[in-house]
């Protein structure tokens, strides 16, 4: 046998195993990372203040518990030593030894003056603490289980307000509050401690945005025309409301009957 042509066969026998071999490691590791960026977009899909916890994990097989986790102070007033505490929430899922962190504070807009103030901040919270010096107050805000996904300071004058947006009803029965839920608009008057809540009737609250140097917030829904219990953004309508922070009062932007006529002539 010629040794130096079986060398040859050899090692191009042992090169092919090499590349397919290779080739098999990457077509694996692209696999599991596509099938773990799938579990992990799901997961973050259902993140959310837990209701029902058999609804969301195999409890025979999960030991599931959700913990509050305090976060960083909002001083409300920088001239008054009032404060606003964000709580948080984090999801422990003994088996896989996975700990999802909600509740991170994310500043979108601020206006300030010495007359009128506006901030506000997304993330996911159960709920806040007030937090007045001057009174020796120390209260929560919310006294039953709520999902809360945005919230902001305004201050008109001597009127103080802080807008959450968010939901204490699981509609959809998934076990979880979170914004697959139709949203509200609550209304927290720090002078009063009174909260408000704004609903719209098959609506659900998308965003709340000030007419700066005023005390009118206009909100953003979308129409459940359907009745599924849902919003479809692509096929389902939206609308425009003002809420009076002064008043307390909302209406629609477009009154009914403009409306009507213009459905009437897209018609």
């Amino acid at each position: 046998m010629d040794l130096k042509k079986y060398n040859e066969k050899l090692l191009a026998i042992l090169g092919t195993l090499a590349v397919v071999g290779l080739a098999t490691v990457l077509l694996g590791s692209l696999f599991f990372f596509i099938v773990e960026q799938f579990g992990r977009n799901n997961n973050q899909g259902r993140e959310g203040v837990v209701v029902d916890q058999n609804q969301v994990v195999d409890t025979s097989t999960f030991s599931f518990s959700q913990q509050i986790s305090v976060l960083e102070p909002y001083q409300l007033d920088t001239l008054q030593p009032i404060f606003l505490i964000p709580i948080g929430q984090k999801n422990q899922k003994s088996k896989i030894n996975r700990t999802a962190a909600a509740g991170l504070n994310f500043d979108s807009k601020q206006y300030l003056s010495s007359d009128y103030a506006y901030s506000s901040f997304y993330g996911l919270y159960n709920n806040f603490v007030l937090i007045d010096y001057s009174k020796d107050l120390k209260t929560p805000i919310f006294d039953t289980k709520i999902a809360i996904s945005e919230w902001a300071y305004l201050k008109i004058d001597s009127s103080k307000l802080i807008l959450f947006k968010g939901t204490n009803r699981d509609l959809n029965k998934d076990g979880i509050l979170n914004e697959d839920d139709f949203q509200s608009l609550f209304v927290f008057n720090v002078n009063t401690l009174e909260v408000r809540e704004l609903t719209f009737e098959n609506q659900t609250v998308q965003s709340f945005s000030p007419l700066k140097k005023t005390s009118k917030i206009y909100v953003r829904t979308g129409k459940d025309i359907n009745g599924d219990g849902r919003f479809q953004f692509n096929v389902e309508p939206t609308d425009l409301y003002f809420y009076d922070a002064a008043t307390g009062e909302s209406e629609t932007l477009v009154p009914d009957e403009i409306k009507s006529k213009i459905q009437k002539i897209l018609n």
